[in-house]
């Protein structure tokens, strides 16, 4: 199994290096802009970090501090796969964190060693753990009571959705999920556990993907958001990101778009640390799309209105700002059903590993508990 994901791993790392062939498209000068408003300091000047455990069930802490609060919401950021280093989402942690929320980053694989079975278990209790030594004090900020949310990329979206979905069973151990968003989520091997239907009906549920994302496509996403069916259109949103190349640097809508180095926060894990640092190049797609979306999400999560009420304009919601020469960049397109959103071109990625393998019509379904024993 370890060599069979050796392979995957290398053939999507041969991929993902032709990603870019236009990385150096455009007009000079004409870096989009948002204006200067944004741009004020954020209400924490420092980051506060602490690891915790060891191994694929460990986990790392990103409290707000200077000012430290007694309280802040959790959000709990789940990684892509390989991508381990908090470094490589840096950027979007900093702002997440800087502006008063605590992140829980669980770490859930040791690279290949892990195998993809064990990676929501393993988040799991990263997340549940990370819970009781924050409400426990001592030192680390605690809790701000209802409001927690999941946010996740790649294999991680996958994660956030699934973690949700546990949520709905209280002896999982997790609070109410407030926001869950997925961003250009991924699946490494299907699963038929947990069931995504089990998302409680009280969340917000963004689900986004890219437009040339070859690596995944987008048909975990649209699984994703058509299988949280207790989920209410009003509560939930899919976006396609869509790339822009008419000016420098261009924005790709590929599936390392979501991330944002930050070498301050580099532990010096990763099997492919110096290739994600390299990508992960921060822009307009996040700080106007990704992390906007996120914000507007979370604001809205935790103060009980929906998705209808927070993307009321829409054009508020999904804006990335304009190029230099005041041309509009060109924003995601939005929705609440799927039907109004185009196919990503090759859907389903790379196809490196199939995603759903053959289930034999006499097979007798398999229950929630069951499924869900191996979590406990």
């Amino acid at each position: 199994m370890n060599h069979t994901l050796r392979i995957v791993a290398a053939s999507a790392l041969a991929l993902i290096l032709n990603i870019h062939p236009d990385a150096i498209a455009g007009e000079p000068n004409s870096r989009p802009t948002r204006g200067k408003a944004e741009e004020s300091p954020p209400p924490h000047g420092r980051v506060a970090r602490h690891e915790m455990g060891t191994g694929p069930r460990s986990y790392l802490l990103y409290e707000p501090a200077d000012p430290k609060p007694e309280r802040a919401p959790v959000v709990v950021f789940l990684h892509g796969w390989f991508s381990v280093n908090p470094a490589i989402y840096g950027a979007w942690i900093d702002h997440l964190v800087r502006n008063g929320s605590t992140v829980v980053f669980p770490r859930y694989q040791n690279n290949v060693g892990t195998l993809p079975r064990d990676f929501l278990p393993n988040a799991l209790h990263a997340v549940r753990d990370a819970l009781v030594v924050l409400e426990g004090g001592r030192g680390h900020v605690r809790p701000e009571p209802g409001k927690f949310a999941l946010i996740g990329h790649s294999a991680g979206g996958n994660l956030a959705a699934q973690l949700a979905a546990l949520s709905a069973n209280p002896r999982h151990g997790l609070p109410e999920v407030k926001a869950t968003l997925a961003f250009f989520p991924g699946e490494v091997l299907p699963t038929r556990e947990p069931l995504l239907s089990e998302i409680p009906a009280s969340t917000l549920l963004v689900v986004a993907v890219g437009e040339e994302d070859v690596l995944v496509g987008d048909l975990r996403g649209r699984q994703i958001f058509a299988q949280a069916t207790s989920v209410p259109r009003s509560r939930k949103r899919y976006l396609l990101f869509r790339s822009d190349r008419h000016g420098f640097p261009p924005l790709i809508a590929e599936h390392t778009a979501p991330s944002g180095a930050n070498p301050k926060l580099d532990n010096g894990e990763g099997i492919l640390r110096n290739l994600q640092l390299s990508m992960g190049e921060v822009n307009a797609l996040d700080r106007a799309g990704f992390w906007r979306v996120a914000d507007q999400t979370l604001e809205a999560a935790y103060a009980g209105r929906t998705l209808d009420e927070a993307a009321a304009d829409s054009e508020a919601f999904t804006n990335l700002g304009y190029w230099s020469d005041g041309r509009k960049v060109l924003p995601p397109l939005m929705a609440d059903h799927l039907d109004a959103v185009p196919r990503v071109i090759l859907s389903n990625g790379i196809r490196l590993i199939p995603w759903e393998w053959p289930v034999k019509a006499t097979d007798p379904p398999r229950s929630q508990e069951g499924e869900t024993a191996q979590l406990k």
